[in-house]
């Protein structure tokens, strides 16, 4: 439930939220558009780049589905604790998060090889290096997230 002693601690010290008071505040649901509206120019950024390059249009839906699937897994890692950076947080067990991650990426990978299943999403056969740039631009696409949590943090001061 809790990433580390230290949060569930300060969550644990905190008075209860009031009742009229909304589950979510103004800065979480700001950060939360924010990173989507990233994902977001991120995707379109690798579809238009894959149609500039002459990809035709079932390698543009497949690298622009891959870096979506991918970034939406690093949205899980990040947003696993916004008080610890994604290697605390991996060093965290979480049996459900690794299910998650391998039938996301088996499927993924299943999507993306078998030539059944890619006629049937209407993908087509891109390289791996793309794949690879894929991945790296969906996970970038949360990257900065991170730079705002250790800088959120340092300007906290130890706690």
């Amino acid at each position: 439930m809790f990433e580390s002693e230290k949060e569930e601690r300060n969550v644990m010290n905190r008075p209860p939220r009031r009742k009229d008071e909304g589950l979510f505040t103004r800065r979480i649901l700001a950060l939360s558009l924010l990173q989507g509206l990233v994902v977001l120019a991120v995707v379109l950024f690798v579809y238009v780049y894959a149609l500039d390059r002459g990809v035709d249009e079932a390698g543009a839906r497949t690298l622009t589905f891959t870096t979506i699937v991918i970034a939406n897994l690093s949205l899980i890692l990040t947003n696993r604790s916004w008080s610890e950076n994604i290697m605390t947080t991996l060093r965290t067990p979480n049996r459900a998060m690794v299910l998650v991650f391998a039938g996301t990426i088996g499927s993924l990978l299943l999507v993306l090889l078998v030539p059944a299943l890619r006629d049937l999403f209407r993908f087509g056969p891109v390289p791996l290096l793309d794949l690879v740039l894929c991945a790296v631009a969906g996970a970038a696409s949360v990257a900065w997230f991170e730079g705002y949590k250790y800088r959120r943090l340092r300007k906290a001061g130890p706690g």
